[in-house]
């Protein structure tokens, strides 16, 4: 029905939409807090020049600069630089700065050996952006990763470590706790229950529907005219943004993304009236406790992880694409009791919208097709929700026998 090459090779499927979510989903269940740290000035915190071509085995770059005539006198105000000449000298870097192509791999670099020399964390197989911590082999701590923005959850000890581990690296980081807005998606918790919601009302008010005469004036099929298309283009994206917290509109964002490169005038007019009813219709992710009388001392409450698959035989008349989704959610327990029909919380995790990926000739083999590349993902998600600093041979054996932490069901 499936097999784990296929699964491993979905992989990129998992963005950071799903680091959002999952550490999110963690901190509801486990009754943590959570919050946000800004590393500043962090391209110029990245590893030098030649700690990049120990660790790569690539040969050292050499990357030199001249300044504008007017910063001259400026320079030679600095002990050392007193005799700088520019006619026959020029600046050397030794480490990737802002506006250098190195400069993000070269932070990112640093970054990983911080969480994990100092912080004691693992970066996850199936997402390197996402850092785990483990005590005896239970989870305490997850840590988030989108370049120099960072969101962490855990038990205080840990978090309390972690933070200062950065510190004493990157200097004074910017924290902020239970409000917060991190990667474009406004975080809300409450303090006492640790219930949190995500939302991305903000964003999605500051967006604003594409204006031009041709709408108005032209043809449903014309082609968008150069300055309409100039308009069009960068919208779909910014549209497709808010879906790491709009579930409900990322079937039309898949529709709409295939004609970015020769939309035509109704396509425009469809993007307007998507974005008109986002904004008139602002939504939220709400994560609720699985467990709300759980004490802290107590452990937390066994997940499952249900797999909702969904395909569309019906295809475009010329183009021939039939669209596929699934939407993945965690829920509370693991009897046969939990998996039908026991009404409990639960947390989406993950979801996708995709074209199919194979030719269909039937409802029949829309749907099994769907179901297969819709299990694919899940044991992704699966892993993802079970990893402790193992293999992936590991996980696979434990995936055989049954044995994941969230059992995969659909």
């Amino acid at each position: 029905f499936f097999t784990h090459k296929t699964a491993y090779e979905i992989a990129s499927c998992l963005v950071g939409s799903e680091m959002c979510i999952r550490d999110s989903s963690e901190a509801v269940r486990n009754h943590w807090p959570i919050c946000t740290a800004d590393i500043s000035k962090a391209f110029l915190q990245g590893v030098t020049y030649e700690q990049l071509a120990k660790m790569t085995g690539e040969p050292v770059r050499e990357v030199n600069f001249y300044l504008p005539a007017s910063n001259i006198p400026l320079l030679r105000t600095l002990p050392g630089f007193e005799d700088f000449d520019p006619a026959n000298e020029v600046l050397h870097c030794d480490k990737p700065g802002t506006g250098l192509v190195d400069a993000p791999r070269a932070f990112s670099m640093q970054l990983r050996g911080v969480t994990e020399d100092k912080c004691r964390m693992k970066s996850s197989q199936v997402d390197g952006e996402l850092c785990m911590r483990h005590n005896l082999g239970r989870l305490i701590a997850l840590l988030a990763k989108h370049v120099d923005d960072l969101k962490l959850t855990g038990t205080a000890d840990a978090m309390k470590h972690i933070l200062s581990e950065l510190q004493k690296v990157f200097g004074e980081l910017k924290v902020e706790w239970f409000v917060f807005t991190n990667c474009g998606v406004r975080h809300m918790q409450d303090k006492a229950t640790k219930e949190i919601t995500l939302d991305q009302i903000e964003y999605a008010r500051n967006l604003r529907c594409i204006a031009h005469a041709q709408l108005s004036s032209g043809k449903p099929e014309d082609l968008c005219c150069p300055e309409l298309h100039q308009l069009y283009m960068p919208l779909p994206g910014a549209v497709a943004y808010l879906s790491h917290t709009r579930v409900d509109i990322v079937v039309f964002v898949c529709a709409g993304q295939r004609f970015s490169h020769k939309p035509q005038v109704q396509h425009a007019r469809r993007l307007n009236k998507l974005l008109t009813w986002i904004q008139r219709n602002p939504k939220k992710l709400v994560y609720k406790s699985f467990s709300p009388a759980r004490k802290e001392s107590q452990p937390a409450p066994d997940t499952h992880l249900r797999v909702v698959s969904d395909a569309a035989y019906k295809k475009e008349t010329e183009d021939g694409y039939s669209i596929r989704g699934a939407l993945y959610c965690r829920a509370e327990g693991c009897s046969a009791k939990a998996f039908t029909g026991q009404r409990t919380p639960i947390h989406i995790v993950d979801w996708a919208c995709k074209s199919q990926r194979h030719v269909t000739r039937s409802t029949f083999s829309a749907e099994l097709l769907a179901a297969g590349d819709a299990v694919d993902q899940g044991i992704l998600v699966s892993h993802m929700l079970h990893e402790v600093p193992v293999s992936y041979t590991h996980l696979r054996a434990h995936e055989t026998r049954g044995n994941l932490v969230c059992r995969l069901v659909g």
